[in-house]
């Protein structure tokens, strides 16, 4: 009788699928979680995070760093406006911003100006007369106009937290491009310039409640320009409207203010 020869076992070389499987999985989990982020929405990226989780078979939080959650949220040191019409907070309660606190606000500024989408719009420098927050007149003012864009109220808001949270003195300064204007309101750059200041001042004091008596406006036309006018890029960022928290240094020299009126 014959033996049967055995046959021997098919080598399976698609083994490596399988691993190759798991790992477009995570990589899809991963791009997942990254677009999540990028939109910038808490509900959202919570949402997901619970469903990797629940993909991984795990309940814990601790999956993912809360580092990678910061970046999306308002942090809990935000102040809060308690009432947008209530007038300035007391005095008392007030401290005067030094380095720390510019960091601090600046931060947090950048921190809300991307979960609205106005990043590109506004502009936060520190420097040694205090803390400088640009508005580029693109995302605030018609070319032209001193009237003030209703999209950009969210970002006043906000900024009246920080302006009622501390005593320093605040100077609005408006500027333009070196492109003449005349017409029957603005004969010239420097009454843009001051009419659009004098407007966020307005705003500021009348429907957020900013002490009127510790910010001022000012025009300076085209003649403190931070860019070279000879592009329209250049030109695009000289138009703006600083919004000045000043330093205890660059305080030195300010008119200063009393009851007295």
């Amino acid at each position: 009788m014959s033996k049967k020869h055995k046959h021997e076992e098919h080598v399976n070389h698609e083994r490596w699928l399988v691993s190759y499987a798991d790992f477009i999985t995570l990589l899809f989990a991963t791009f997942v979680a990254l677009y999540a982020m990028s939109k910038a929405d808490t509900t959202k990226f919570e949402a997901a995070a619970a469903s990797l989780r629940m993909s991984f078979g795990s309940g814990s939080t601790n999956m993912i760093p809360q580092q990678s959650l910061e970046f999306i949220q308002i942090p809990s040191d935000r102040p809060t406006l308690v009432s947008s019409k209530s007038g300035s907070t007391d005095g008392e309660d007030q401290k005067q911003a030094g380095s720390e606190d510019f960091h601090r606000i600046k931060r947090l500024l950048e921190n809300f100006l991307m979960t609205k989408g106005m990043l590109s719009r506004v502009n936060i420098e520190i420097e040694s007369r205090g803390l400088v927050i640009s508005l580029k007149e693109a995302g605030f003012f018609e070319s032209g106009r001193a009237e003030l864009k209703k999209e950009g109220q969210e970002v006043f808001e906000e900024l009246a937290l920080y302006f009622k949270e501390y005593r320093n003195p605040i100077r609005v300064e408006g500027h333009s491009d070196n492109v003449p204007i005349r017409s029957a309101l603005f004969p010239s750059n420097w009454e843009l310039s001051t009419t659009r200041a004098t407007n966020v001042v307005k705003l500021l004091v009348r429907e957020y409640g900013i002490d009127a008596q510790k910010i001022s406006a000012t025009g300076y036309g085209e003649f403190r320009p931070v860019s070279d006018n000879d592009s329209e890029g250049g030109r695009a960022r000289n138009r703006r409207v600083d919004l000045v928290i000043l330093s205890g240094s660059g305080e030195i020299g300010e008119p200063q203010y009393s009851d007295k009126r």
